[in-house]
């Protein structure tokens, strides 16, 4: 389906554009809502009439743009244009493509609609270079296959299990298996921010409490108070746990990773499918992540550093790769499609004990920010902030503990422990943008250094830093950075 043809986008996209500016819409309905009354009485109409009428109004200005959004695909590239009054036509070679990613609502399943989002090398940092918010899925097969110059990259049939794939030298498909993603969301952390939430939520509804309906459960709090804030905490900490658990069971169901012509694609989601394809190229590093439940599990997450912003919903650039792998599989499940990843796991240089109380010392003058202002606010109430000591302690201990750095081959692998995740990276000679060799006037009596690596990350950089290495260690590292 390629023509110069001038196209139009689906008519639902006039939906798109109403939603995409609600905010506008919300402005121009306040702000108009004060002459349309009064204008509505001066000529004795109902003021509902007026208000119909300008949000036909607004709908009519939406299916304008509509009709002004169009695209064309050529041999060469794919042109969009855009604009009412002022026309805007941007260009985009097939060559210059990076990534093309495809969103797709299970509503929009039936109709074969989707949602496409087209990233070049010079794209801004906040938003694709190309937005195609609703066309058929034929229109990104089109563009695949004038990309790739060939047939468009196919994901795998929900029917046909991964085993039974036969599996071409150059093409590499995985799928997550139910039991992998169970484990995967029963040992997140995201339960904490749930918990957070609805505590602050219960406060919020405690506020709009009438205080009489307040000082009588108040009373019959007095006596079974235990019994009551014991069954509201572990309501909240179940309710915490199903809504992480149903979070991250929907955005990564059927989770699917395919490696084909020098490209990646993944494809993941319950009630809105998620499709991501990038050229292994724009991979910078890759980065392996536990958290502590994981460790303990011994299992990770594998999640590529890429030259893209075609990231994860958080909107951290982090593609993920593999949503839960074992320790002793990572690399031998990654071979296929990372072809530079390890071929196996490689013991890491860890640090000397006695650097562990420099992490402990940092933790622990940072929880005094939260501790002393308690001290002198709350007087005798604020005793109860001590506990946070005690966590950075054994935070900075976990930090310490977890760091660690080895080069191997052509290839820098380093470690670092942050609010007890353990994050590994692997990242090429060739991609390190640029590295520093950090030494203060008291690390050099003590013979210890940072060791700092910044690699492309999105349109930005991602600092990647080893603290408190010895320093003969430090150098070594910074001598085989210089070499080119």
């Amino acid at each position: 389906m390629t023509s110069d043809k001038r196209q139009h986008l689906n008519p639902l996209s006039i939906i798109y554009f109403i939603f995409r500016h609600s905010w506008d819409t919300i402005f121009l309905i306040i702000i108009g809502s004060g002459p349309i009354t009064r204008w509505s009485t001066s000529i004795g109409i109902p003021p509902l009439f007026g208000f119909s009428l300008l949000i036909l109004l607004i709908i009519l200005w939406h299916t304008v743009r509509y009709l002004c959004f169009t695209f064309e695909i050529s041999d060469e590239m794919l042109t969009i244009n855009t604009g009412v009054f002022v026309k805007k036509h941007t260009h985009i070679p097939y060559s210059r493509i990076q990534t093309v990613q495809h969103n797709q609502w299970f509503f929009l399943v039936p109709f074969h609609l989707e949602k496409l989002q087209i990233e070049t090398a010079g794209h801004d940092e906040s938003a694709p270079e190309a937005v195609l918010p609703l066309v058929n899925e034929r229109i990104r097969e089109a563009i695949e296959e004038k990309r790739t110059g060939g047939a468009p990259i196919q994901p795998n049939s929900p029917e046909t299990p991964t085993e039974q794939l036969s599996t071409p030298e150059d093409q590499a498909d995985y799928e997550i298996n139910p039991h992998e993603l169970n484990v995967f969301a029963l040992t997140s952390l995201g339960v904490f921010p749930i918990i957070g939430a609805l505590f602050a939520i219960y406060g919020k509804v405690q506020e709009a409490i009438p205080q009489k309906v307040i000082d009588s459960v108040t009373n019959e709090i007095v006596h079974q108070s235990a019994i009551i804030l014991g069954v509201v905490g572990v309501l909240i900490v179940i309710l915490s746990i199903a809504g992480s658990y149903l979070n991250i069971v929907q955005k990564f169901y059927k989770f699917r990773l395919n490696a084909e012509k020098d490209q990646l694609k993944t494809e993941q989601g319950l009630f809105q499918r998620n499709s991501v394809t990038i050229p292994t190229a724009r991979i910078q590093a890759l980065r392996i992540k536990q958290n502590v439940i994981r460790q303990w599990c011994h299992i990770a997450t594998v999640q590529a550093l890429a030259a893209s912003s075609a990231g994860d919903d958080e909107k951290s650039n982090d593609l993920m790769i593999l949503p839960v792998v074992k320790n002793d599989q990572v690399f031998s499940t990654l071979a296929p499609f990372v072809s530079w990843a390890p071929k196996k796991f490689s013991q890491l240089s860890v640090l000397p004990k006695r650097t562990y109380w420099y992490f402990i010392r940092n933790a622990s003058l940072f929880s005094l920010i939260i501790i002393l202002p308690c001290l002198y606010f709350f007087h005798i109430w604020g005793l109860l902030s001590l506990p946070a000591l005690l966590i950075a302690i054994l935070m900075g201990w976990y930090s310490a503990g977890n760091t660690g750095w080895k080069i191997v081959n052509d290839q820098l692998i380093l470690q670092n422990g942050h609010y007890f995740t353990r994050s590994q990276y692997v990242i090429p000679h060739k991609n390190v943008q640029s590295f520093l060799f950090v030494q203060s006037i008291w690390m050099t009596h003590s013979k210890l250094a940072h060791i700092r690596v910044n690699v492309r990350h999105g349109n930005r950089n991602e600092l990647i830093e080893i603290r408190y290495l010895p320093e003969n260690k430090g150098k070594e590292i910074f001598n085989w950075l210089q070499i080119r």
